[in-house]
């Protein structure tokens, strides 16, 4: 049998899906691609209920525009890292692509990783290898296929559901989670409803829809020949070596390494025969490498009729333009964003003038000549230790009568704690003989913890009446 690289190799030529049950292969691959798997999944799965210094490992808190990442936490003034992040994950996503194919998309993508590592086992265990489930298919409904087939979807469930919870987790917060799971639905519908629709998706993704999700929605594979060239890494067939196989050889013609056993086209997760070259529904699962080779084995071949290979089978170079630019742009983004993590101020602040009007008069032991202004500090504790904050004016302008007045100075806060600070400054009309009504000075704040002392200070515009 050999498909029509022309067409869609997961539908007929009625445009109805092909069920595509793979056959299970063995092999250097394989093995390797379990372990890749199982790590992965425990990763996925641990994160959001781990915790660093005391913060979840992982937190996307939308609401509260709080983001934990690896013990540390990031605020709503924080956004513009998001441009390090972003551009360091699509720049990385495009390296790795250029130097080594689409390796994310067989070994490391939670589409892959999730159908086969989860899902087709259960499958194995629920209704027995893939001869036996594609036998299974076609047969009448009787009790035992009904107890297979049940099985199978009642564990299909139950793995959404935790799936789902895990995935949320990272956005509510696994504690926060784990308080409304002890409490009935009534009472958090909106997660409710929310964990049941991303079940639902799971489920809908992983259990029946599977490949379908790469060659009709995903658009990575169809950047990829924006990515990458003849010098890229990619799953590919030797055609000198295998060409022309057993069946399609001509009288008198020396007949090629490939048997023609299709063993390489049952094994693949999206049908493809990789025989026609490289495509757009290949995954670079290796499932057909490990295929061909135990066949190779039997015929008593060399091993690698398919392979993981340069689409040109020459070495692969790192020093390509390509890859060079990518990685340049790429410590680029790392060595920002590195810098702006590290030279993060320990607190938080923004000065804000009080509400009302800009100035007011006050009367101060006896003296109605005072001027009064209002303001307010939002402050956000940053560091992971309760801090120490005191809040202080240019001491110049303080000798020159202007008087600070602060409802709690020193002000605590504990670790990532954020409170509003307000403050009055008054001082004499008399100040602003030959202002424009404006007096600039410089508002200091001191944050103390253990022996650390970290200052900051911003520029404070007090205002009266023009004289």
């Amino acid at each position: 049998m050999t498909l029509d690289p022309n067409l869609l190799t997961s539908v007929d030529e009625h445009g109805d899906r092909i069920a595509i049950i793979p056959a299970e292969v063995k092999g250097f691959y394989k093995r390797h691609r379990t372990w890749v798997h199982a790590v992965l999944l425990v990763i996925f799965l641990a994160l959001p209920w781990t915790t660093i210094r005391g913060v979840q490992t992982i937190l996307i808190n939308i609401p509260d525009r709080e983001f934990s990442f690896f013990g540390i936490l990031f605020h709503a003034h924080d956004t513009p890292l998001l441009f390090f992040i972003l551009g360091t994950l699509v720049l990385g996503l495009a390296f790795v692509t250029a130097v080594w194919g689409r390796v994310w998309c067989g070994w490391a993508c939670p589409q892959t990783v999730f159908i086969e590592a989860v899902f087709r086992r259960i499958e194995k265990w629920t209704e027995g290898g893939y001869i036996e489930r594609r036998k299974l298919r076609t047969e009448p409904w009787t009790f035992a296929k009904f107890r297979k087939t049940g099985s199978k979807w009642v564990l299909f469930v139950l793995v959404s559901s935790l799936i789902a919870h895990s995935l949320i987790a990272y956005f509510a917060g696994a504690k926060n989670l784990l308080l409304m799971m002890e409490n009935p639905p009534s009472e958090n519908w909106t997660y409710f409803l929310l964990v049941s629709i991303v079940t639902a998706v799971v489920l809908f993704d992983f259990a029946w829809f599977r490949e379908q999700f790469c060659v009709i929605m995903c658009p990575y594979g169809r950047f990829q020949s924006l990515l990458i060239d003849n010098k890229s890494m990619a799953v590919v067939y030797d055609t000198k070596r295998g060409e022309p196989r057993r069946g399609i050889n001509k009288p008198g013609e020396s007949q090629g390494d490939c048997v023609a056993c299709n063993r390489c086209v049952n094994a693949c997760p999206t049908g493809i025969d990789i025989r026609n070259g490289l495509q757009m529904e290949c995954i670079a699962c290796t499932a057909c490498v490990d295929a061909c080779d135990e066949i190779m084995e039997k015929v008593n071949k060399p091993k690698g009729l398919i392979r993981y290979d340069t689409l040109d089978f020459s070495k692969i170079k790192l020093t390509r333009p390509r890859p060079m630019v990518y990685m340049a742009v790429l410590m680029m983004l790392i060595s920002g964003l590195t810098y702006a993590i590290t030279t993060r101020d320990a607190f938080h602040w923004t000065l804000l003038r009080g509400q009302g009007m800009p100035y007011s008069y006050i009367q101060v032991d006896e003296r109605k000549d005072i001027i009064q202004n209002q303001y307010k500090i939002h402050i956000q504790n940053q560091e992971r230790v309760p801090t120490e904050y005191r809040l202080s004016l240019d001491q110049k302008i303080i000798e020159s009568g202007v008087v600070l007045t602060v409802g709690e100075n020193p002000l605590v806060l504990q670790p990532h704690e954020a409170r509003e600070w307000y403050f009055f400054v008054r001082l004499p009309e008399s100040m602003f003989q030959g202002t424009s009504g404006q007096i600039k000075t410089k508002v200091r704040i001191e944050s103390h913890h253990d022996k650390t002392i970290n200052v900051s200070e911003k520029e404070l515009i007090i205002v009266g009446p023009r004289q």
